[in-house]
């Protein structure tokens, strides 16, 4: 079995009981085929580098999934297919995986996510406190005078040196 990742766009303006029936369509593909769903991450909506089907936005998801390479194909067959979709890319992680282990790996997160809240809030004031400390250091202001400032002394040395006329020569 392989690790692959695939990151898909949809369309920004679907609502949430729109976009769900695409996301449990592509989950029961995983399990269909005997895939396993490591990570499925809604990044939301962000702009696009380009403009794609006539929009400048889009609903980012990752999805990390174990399979093979029928799986793959299927799953990019169903987002061709789907007017929803707007773009898509799948990218082989790791051609290897032990399945044992990962699922592993996806308790212990989900033990962590469950962990009482009294130890979270502890942990984060201590972190809280570690950041203000830090910042008061880093954002101290910086006073003009520690500023080089370009002086017109400088500014005509230079100058010279770096100016041509119109036909080339200094």
């Amino acid at each position: 079995m392989r690790r692959y990742e695939t990151v898909f766009v949809v369309n920004p303006e679907l609502s949430e009981e729109q976009r769900q029936p695409l996301f449990d369509k592509l989950k029961g593909l995983l399990s269909e085929d005997q895939g396993l769903l490591v990570e499925f991450d809604e990044w939301g909506h962000k702009r696009l580098a380009y403009e794609i089907k006539k929009h400048t936005r889009g609903y980012y998801v990752l999805m990390d999934f174990c399979g093979d390479g029928a799986l793959v194909k299927e799953i990019e067959r169903n987002m061709r297919l789907d007017d929803r979709v707007l773009k898509y890319m799948t990218v082989l992680k790791d051609k290897t995986v032990d399945v044992e282990a990962i699922k592993a790996e996806i308790e212990a997160a989900k033990e962590q996510e469950s962990k009482p809240e009294s130890t979270e809030q502890a942990a984060g004031e201590v972190e809280d406190k570690g950041d203000s400390e830090s910042t008061e250091t880093e954002e101290a202001p910086v006073s003009e005078t520690e500023v080089p400032e370009e002086t017109p002394e400088t500014s005509e040395q230079e100058e010279p040196e770096n100016e041509t006329t119109e036909n080339g020569t200094r």
